[in-house]
């Protein structure tokens, strides 16, 4: 026992309960029950104790308790039985995995980054885009019938989350129904949730309910799984979402060679089982509660005639009279009301109203009250919010209780709608920024009426919102809207001070300690920034500038974070020569510092920030100006906003001259493009294969592997690359390649917007865009539209909609903006599937008057395709193989011939040429076993023997022997059995046993692979019985299925079993991974 004496200990108050059943009579259902508890804590105090059905938790609602709870050395996070219930769709993601289990861990060091400033910047463009959508739906509604507001806030989060963490969209404001995954969620969290409410021993009347939930979370499970597999299938190795981050995390020691993000703590990736566990995860945390947020906002501005008219008067002053701004990123940071509209909001209704921790070991609290080891020990957050350290009337709502300064006094932890500590919400800072967003927007736009006087009734599943708030709306006019006025603290006054002013080539030298990235970021933007106004930037790590801080050499900058309390991996070094340093030794250094920490985390906030200004201005520094505070549970990214305002209103006032003629920015920004081409004379620089984290690899040979004379011969290349020092792969690894476009495909946006391709630009974006080329420097049209755009991806309705409005012409309009409206599954079936893309429409409607820049605009950054490696990492660890088919056939728009940009890369490709590669692990599933012993099932078809060809060379460099059946699919044996001779001498000795089929020259009936294992069945069986396992790798379309099916019949020829067996069985050893399959859509 500790913090009190066993003495001095007294029992928890609580109910007098009944046996067996406890208070469980006393607490009502649902919402009820929750403004039920939070009456008990007026008539119980700030702790008392609940028993339901043998289930015990302690509720804790005062400010002095949370404040202890809140110390993450006596008590960490619990998994309390509601959350466990939700373990069964949602495993260990993040929001429910136990403290000990090791993916929470390697999640959040990976999905840190994603949360990251830098990110957030990335996102602003698609939570725009989704913002618009519902705004869409709004103005139709307009002055006509009522909207639902807690039903669109739901589509809009579940749209953004889905489009910003995974790049899916959900579609949710072109359906009159639910997305099938909005609706089996739905349902899936309100049966755990009456699940957990239930009386034990109840189940077995609910087996409807429980079979409904089976079928709902296999639907959500293979949607998951399906865009998963479609990432990896697109060759898309970005990691600037949710999903490209899980899936392209490296171990650390291929970190340095390729670019990769790894696991900080282990260096191991996620497996996909755990990154559905995520995506789940995100997509139920990350709708939820946000959409609550929104939608008790809405109801309390209609009810606070007062707050919404402040509320206005900010949007307007910021955005004038435009009917349909575009804000851009800095402008959400300015919205400080707004954001106060938000925070109050969270304070009365916080949407996830509980939060449980568990003690380390027995201890007391509150001096008193003795609470045992795992014991669960429940936040009530809606009473915290109203303890009396909030003043006086707490039920009152007032954005006031959150100006900067009532913030800064308040303390620590009496504010959590997030969570406490390390496990707190992750995407607190996405939330709120999605949140201002679309609030401020919706203020600007409508005036909000409240038609029917609602009454706030709460609803609760997994969180809460208004039950039944609907909204009736009207435009406002452009008389409505105010003048715009100078909003306090939003930076303006400092931006006319400074915006005719530059800096000529003085030095900045920008410092950052940085372990997830989000300092890093930071001082990345502000050396963008500092070569706008005229400064010669530099970026480095705090580590790099020891013994280098010397007067006479401009401005020094430092964007700093803590970590426990300690400085980061890359000032660590930084700051114990700086405590080292003597009164005097910096005389002369002029600097600033922003330091980035965590208020729940009081103890240590801001330590290592406040320890490195105080150290150099002891070492005779001078500050720029006051060390800014950045809190990222609180308002982060306005604080890095207001702070960058002010930082360059004193450099430029410090270091700038006039410049003659210069006259401040006024108004909103133009609706233009995002690009501008520039004439320069320049080269461009390999800023795309630094986006990818590709190397330069030699080509040692290349050669046809098909015996193409023959009418049966289709393509398939053989390449062998040098790898450069210090990169190494695993047998069945992957390598991405970086292709370029051919000159025909190249030559159709030649002629299709008359172009010099021979001309030199620069291209430059006039504004941030997640989607923005990576392109800055100077570059021919012939570099840029070769080596840095996608120009066959299948046009989105999105990019229809913008060929539609540059079009004049009806004839031709008509057709694109029907396509831009159409039900997404005739879209599907006339674009995507067809694989029309914007090139093919813009070829097809010539009357559309799209500009070259727009059009650049539409189109992804060339992105690497990704090959299995054909090589053994054995035999040879210092070279990779691969072998690539040529994908050329009928363009199924039907006009042509569609050939594939990277497999005609390959093509051109000769021995001593270059290419731009990266090293990526295969999943760690698909790899052999390493125990010889067990029998291996290989099965393939064409270039998808890649990965067991280097698996077999593997057995036969080391002389492994073993079962390894390696079933081969090609046409003919004289035609297109890769890599023959090779295969037969390994099977000569006693590496493989080899089992080619020739669907062109059939051999005792068997075309095909399936044919061949079902005619080896009883080899087949007896390698299984043996608890052998499969590897499949080639054609989903076809050949998986077809493989699938012949292992059920044997399983159904040996067993009796029907085919419902036969299908779980399969499915037993899919999810055990002793059959696992690497396959494609052909």
């Amino acid at each position: 026992m500790t913090h009190a004496s066993v003495d001095t200990a007294q029992a928890i108050p609580e109910r007098p309960a009944l046996p067996l059943i406890g208070h469980a009579l006393g607490i009502p259902r649902g919402a009820d029950g929750l403004v039920h508890l939070m009456k008990e804590v007026k008539e119980l105090g700030p702790v008392f104790r609940v028993r339901v059905f043998g289930t015990e938790t302690v509720l804790v609602g005062g400010l002095d308790l949370v404040t202890e709870l809140s110390d993450e050395t006596r008590f960490r996070k619990n998994v309390h039985p509601d959350l466990v219930e939700i373990r069964q769709i949602a495993g260990d993601g993040l929001f429910t995995a136990f403290h000990h289990e090791a993916n929470w861990q390697k999640a959040h060091d990976i999905l840190m980054p994603a949360f990251s400033l830098g990110a957030m910047r990335g996102y602003h463009a698609t939570m725009l885009r989704v913002a618009r959508s519902l705004i869409s739906k709004w103005d139709t509604a307009a002055g006509a019938q009522p909207v639902d507001v807690p039903e669109d806030m739901t589509r809009l989060t579940f749209d953004t989350i889905g489009l910003c963490g995974f790049d899916y969209d959900f579609e949710s404001f072109r359906r009159d129904e639910p997305h099938p995954f909005v609706a089996a969620m739905s349902r899936a969290l309100a049966f755990t949730q009456a699940k957990g409410e239930s009386i034990p021993g109840t189940e077995l009347f609910r087996w409807k309910q429980a079979d409904q939930f089976r079928k709902d979370a296999e639907l959500m499970t293979n949607l998951v799984d399906e865009v998963i597999r479609q990432r990896r299938a697109s060759g898309d190795t970005g990691t600037d979402d949710l999903l490209g981050r899980m899936l392209h995390t490296l171990p650390h020691s291929q970190l340095r060679s390729s670019g990769g993000t790894p696991n900080q703590a282990t260096g191991e990736p996620l497996d996909d089982v755990n990154i559905r566990h995520q995506v789940i995860t995100f997509l139920i945390a990350g709708h939820e509660t946000t959409s609550g947020a929104l939608s008790f906002a809405l109801c309390y501005l209609t009810k606070h005639p007062e707050v919404l008219a402040r509320a206005q008067a900010e949007v307007d002053a910021l955005w004038g009279d435009t009917d349909t701004p575009e804000p851009d990123y800095g402008d959400i940071g300015k919205l400080t009301y707004i954001r106060q509209v938000l925070n109050e909001s969270l304070r009365l209704w916080p949407t996830a109203p509980a939060f449980a921790v568990e003690p380390l070991e027995d201890t007391v609290i509150g001096g008193t009250y003795p609470v045992r080891k795992g014991e669960t020990l429940m936040v009530l957050t809606p009473a915290l919010h109203r303890d009396p350290a909030w003043g006086e009337n707490v039920e009152l709502f007032d954005p006031d209780r959150f100006t900067p300064e009532r913030e800064a006094a308040r303390p620590v932890h009496l504010f959590k709608p997030f969570g406490n500590g390390e496990r707190a919400c992750i995407g607190r800072q996405f939330a709120l920024h999605e949140a201002t967003l679309l609030l401020g927007l919706l203020v600007h736009r409508y005036r909000l009426i409240d038609h029917a006087d609602y009454q706030l009734k709460i609803k609760q599943s997994l969180t809460i919102k208004p039950d039944g708030f609907t909204l009736k709306l009207a435009r406002r006019t452009s008389d409505e809207r105010r003048m715009p006025v100078v909003v306090a603290g939003n930076g303006t006054v400092g931006q006319d001070r400074t915006a005719a002013r530059r800096a000529t080539g003085t030095t900045l030298t920008l410092l950052h300690g940085s372990n997830l990235g989000t300092c890093a970021g930071i001082a990345r933007d502000l050396a963008a920034d500092g070569d706008e106004h005229g400064f010669a930037p530099t970026v480095a790590p705090l580590n790099d500038a020891v013994g280098r801080l010397t007067a006479g050499d401009g401005p020094v900058v430092i964007v700093a974070a803590s970590y426990n309390g300690r400085p980061t991996d890359d000032a660590a070094e930084f700051v114990t020569w700086l405590e080292e340093l003597g009164p005097g030794s910096l005389k002369g250094v002029r600097y600033a510092v922003l330091g980035v920490g965590d208020r729940n985390w009081a103890a240590t906030y801001q330590r290592v920030p406040t320890l490195i200004d105080e150290r150099l201005a002891a070492a005779g520094a001078t500050p720029l100006l006051e060390r800014g505070a950045a809190d990222t549970s609180g308002d982060f990214a306005g604080t890095v906003d207001r702070w960058t305002a002010d930082l360059w209103t004193a450099l430029l006032e410090r270091y700038g001259d006039s410049v003659a003629g210069a006259e401040a920015a006024t108004g909103p920004a133009e609706d233009v493009g995002l690009y501008e081409l520039q004439d320069a004379t320049d080269s461009v620089t390999g800023e795309l294969a630094a986006r990818h984290g590709v190397q330069p690899m030699e080509v040692l040979d290349a050669y046809e592997l098909v015996d193409m004379d023959n009418e049966l011969g289709r393509s398939k290349r053989f390449l062998r690359l040098r790898l450069p020092d210090g990169v190494t792969y695993r047998t069945g690894d992957h390598l991405a390649v970086l292709p370029s476009n051919p000159d025909a495909l190249v030559q159709r946006v030649v002629d299709r917007f008359g172009l010099d391709l021979d001309r030199t630009v620069r291209l430059r974006a006039r504004r941030r865009s997640r989607s923005a080329l990576p392109v800055d420097r100077p570059l021919t049209l012939r570099r840029l539209l070769t080596d840095f755009v996608e120009l066959q991806d299948p046009a989105t309705q999105e990019q229809v909609a913008v060929l539609a409005g540059h079009t004049a012409c009806p004839p031709e309009k008509r057709p694109l903006a029907e396509l831009a409206a159409a039900d997404p599954e005739v879209f599907r079936e006339q674009v995507t599937a067809a694989g029309r893309s914007v090139l093919d429409l813009l070829e097809r409607y010539r009357a559309c008057e799209l500009p070259f820049e727009r059009f650049l605009e539409l189109l992804p950054v060339l992105r690497p395709r990704h090959y299995s490696i054909s090589s053994s990492a054995e035999a040879s660890p210092g070279e990779a193989d691969l072998m690539v088919s040529l994908l050329a056939a009928p363009h199924r728009f039907g006009e042509g011939t569609f050939r594939g940009i990277a497999s005609h890369y390959v093509q051109t490709v000769q021995a001593g040429d270059t290419v731009q590669a990266r090293v990526l692990p295969c999943s760690e599933s698909f790899r052999l076993p390493e125990d010889r012993s067990v029998p291996v099932i290989l099965v393939s078809a064409g270039t998808g023997l890649a990965p067991f060809r280097g698996a077999v060379l593997d057995r036969h460099h080391t002389r492994s022997t073993g079962t390894l059946l390696c079933y081969f699919g090609c046409d003919h044996p004289d035609v297109d059995y890769l890599h023959r001779e090779e295969f037969e001498a390994a099977e000569a000795a006693g590496a493989v046993s080899m089992r080619p089929t020739f669907a062109r020259a059939p051999e005792n009936g068997a075309r095909f692979v399936q044919d061949r294992i079902a005619r080896e069945s009883d080899e087949v069986w007896a390698a299984l019985e043996a608890g052998g396992r499969v590897y499949i790798c080639g054609d989903g379309r076809r050949m998986a299925p077809a493989v699938r099916e012949a292992f059920m019949a044997v399983y159904r020829e040996y067993t009796g079993a029907g085919d419902k067996e036969a299908s779980a069985w399969l499915a037993a050893l899919i999810e055990s991974g002793s059959y696992v399959e690497d396959v494609w859509a052909g």
